[in-house]
């Protein structure tokens, strides 16, 4: 039996870094909002003592124990987890801030459960996922969502009319980290976006949603990467915002030709990656399923 997972990226809408607690951690609110840009698990029953294996498309990528996808079928199977072989193919980057790592977690959690006939209930699964990561429950259902705390509430809001967003990203990582200590630095905290965003949702108007789109590591990030990324999409009309941490910029596009005409300004500044990708209002999900 085959089944092959469906994993779309996320991009951060909003971001807002509301404070820190006497752990450590830091508080946000953020909307979430899953787009067209796919990474994608096959998973194949194998015999019930064959060891677990894991292989990749991508160079570099751990296919071992350091793995979310490894660590999730020890979560679900044991430490020893048998019967299942996966491969994964990414086209979301890494260090991105579009939660490549966390949105394949999710997909082996769904992946896994199905191809096994685990008697795992969605809330032991949502558990599960909490345990791997903040933003892991997310992935399961997707779509346009609230996230506040340190990441663990989760509000699902109206998916949002389908948008066409131009997502852009240099060669070079950011550091979350830094980028923490970085806003923990500044005299005076950048302006909030969310609660203008939310009010922005309301209106249905793709326009009026990236115009309120806002990222507080905008603040602090300032790789010439990413300054080139903004000089572009800015000299094309649109507003670029960072994901997450960053190092991947976004912006909405409503203009015809607007997106293609800036992604190839891109292409042509050295980009590695370039995409124009839809809003999707899902998570991870079985693409395909096959008894063969």
């Amino acid at each position: 039996m085959h089944i092959v997972m469906q994993i779309p990226a996320k991009v951060n809408l909003s971001l807002d870094i509301t404070g820190k607690r006497p752990d450590g951690y830091h508080t946000l609110r953020s909307v979430f909002q899953t787009v067209g840009v796919f990474d994608r698990l096959t998973l194949t029953k194998t015999g019930a003592d064959t060891p677990l294996s894991l292989s990749c498309d991508t160079e570099g990528v751990p296919c071992d124990a350091r793995n979310l996808v490894w660590k999730t079928a020890v979560c679900l199977l044991g430490e020893n987890p048998c019967g299942v072989a996966m491969h994964l193919e990414k086209g979301i980057p890494a260090q991105a801030g579009m939660g490549g790592g966390s949105a394949d977690c999710a997909a082996a959690l769904l992946g896994i459960r199905a191809l096994l006939g685990l008697d795992v209930s969605d809330k032991a699964l949502h558990g599960f996922a909490a345990r791997l990561g903040a933003d892991v429950p997310f992935f399961l259902a997707g779509g346009t969502v609230l996230c506040e705390g340190i990441g663990e509430l989760l509000t699902p809001l109206p998916d949002i009319p389908e948008c066409t967003l131009l997502l852009a990203k240099g060669s070079e990582g950011v550091s979350t980290p830094e980028g923490y200590r970085a806003l923990d630095r500044l005299a005076s905290p950048p302006a909030d976006d969310t609660d203008n965003l939310l009010r922005a949702l309301e209106t249905r108007d793709p326009a009026s949603i990236f115009a309120a789109c806002g990222n507080h590591f905008d603040a602090v990030t300032d790789l010439p990467e990413i300054q080139r990324i903004r000089s572009i999409m800015r000299a094309h009309g649109i507003r670029p915002v960072l994901s997450g941490s960053g190092a991947a910029v976004f912006g909405g596009c409503t203009e015809p030709g607007q997106a293609e005409k800036c992604a190839e300004a891109l292409r042509q500044a050295g980009l590695p990656f370039v995409r124009i990708a839809k809003t999707v209002p899902f998570g991870a999900r079985i693409e395909t399923e096959s008894e063969q």
